[in-house]
């Protein structure tokens, strides 16, 4: 295996790729110079330590885990984060893969720690990229497109003008379901649609304005607060919800599926984290 990473470092990154291999029956191929699935371009060491967030020489930042990965032990926050890439990168050598909008908390276990192409949200609380639709069995998932894979297959990296608008367009699908729920049991909770996760959903200026100012609120709504501690649902209807409830469901979700560990504030502009004060956020849940 290549030097670049200490010993301790290519140990962690080979058992990683071994485990994923074992536990999901995927055939990788391990040599000194990095990765091989069948039917794609090689992953180098290098790509797959800058994903995972460790071992490169002159990336001290790269070294800790992210904020977002506690309480998770830095090893399986790797293990997560090489999966991830490898499972992206082979999908995105599928001839028939495209490509969605994913925005992903700041500092989640999940996101990849260099290599993805994302832009932060006004507010602080999300980042917004491509992302790929990954399935196994009756599940899927929505992973971020990693830039080597993305150069490596000739797809974009970046999320650009045509996945804006796809993701506006899924955001209006999603009020006219809400508006069809309207009043009735389960009205109140956002699930994904089309690939979108439920974090994703909030990048949408559409869905952000209804969540704001939709016809079950006042005229001149400024905010709403919601709740979104894994990706597949968000609760926005909150007047009856502990506040200490999402934290305890962030906490007890796998963290591959993990959203966001306290409410967001959402307005017509921003999605920003609520209050870490008990009060504050209990205030802003009655909002």
């Amino acid at each position: 295996m290549s030097t670049d990473q200490p010993r301790p470092v290519r140990a962690l990154l080979r058992r990683s790729v071994l485990a994923l291999s074992v536990l999901e029956d995927v055939d990788v191929d391990l040599d000194d110079d990095g990765v091989r699935l069948p039917g794609c371009v090689p992953l180098s060491w290098s790509d797959v330590a800058r994903a995972a967030g460790c071992g490169l020489p002159g990336d001290e930042e790269l070294r800790a885990p992210s904020a977002g990965a506690a309480p998770e032990q830095p090893e399986d926050v790797v293990r997560l984060r090489v999966a991830d890439l490898l499972r992206a990168h082979a999908e995105l050598h599928r001839s028939r893969t495209g490509t969605v909008p994913l925005a992903v908390p700041v500092g989640a276990a999940r996101r990849p720690a260099h290599g993805w192409s994302a832009s932060p949200l006004l507010g602080g609380a999300l980042e917004l990229g491509l992302g790929v639709v990954v399935r196994s069995g009756r599940s899927e998932r929505t992973l971020p497109v990693p830039v080597v894979s993305a150069r490596a297959t000739g797809r974009p990296a970046h999320a650009g003008a045509a996945e804006l608008a796809r993701l506006e367009e899924v955001g209006q699908l999603v009020v006219q379901r809400l508006l069809r729920d309207a009043g009735g049991r389960g009205g109140g909770v956002l699930r994904p649609v089309a690939g979108c996760d439920v974090p994703t959903l909030l990048a949408s200026a559409a869905l952000r304005e209804h969540l704001v100012a939709g016809p079950d609120r006042q005229p001149g709504g400024v905010l709403r607060a919601v709740a979104v501690p894994d990706r597949t649902r968000g609760w926005f209807d909150l007047a009856r919800i502990d506040p200490a409830y999402v934290g305890a469901a962030w906490t007890a979700t796998d963290p591959a599926d993990r959203g966001l560990h306290r409410p967001v504030l959402v307005t017509r502009e921003e999605v920003a984290l609520a209050p870490s004060s008990p009060r504050l956020v209990e205030a802003a849940l009655r909002s």
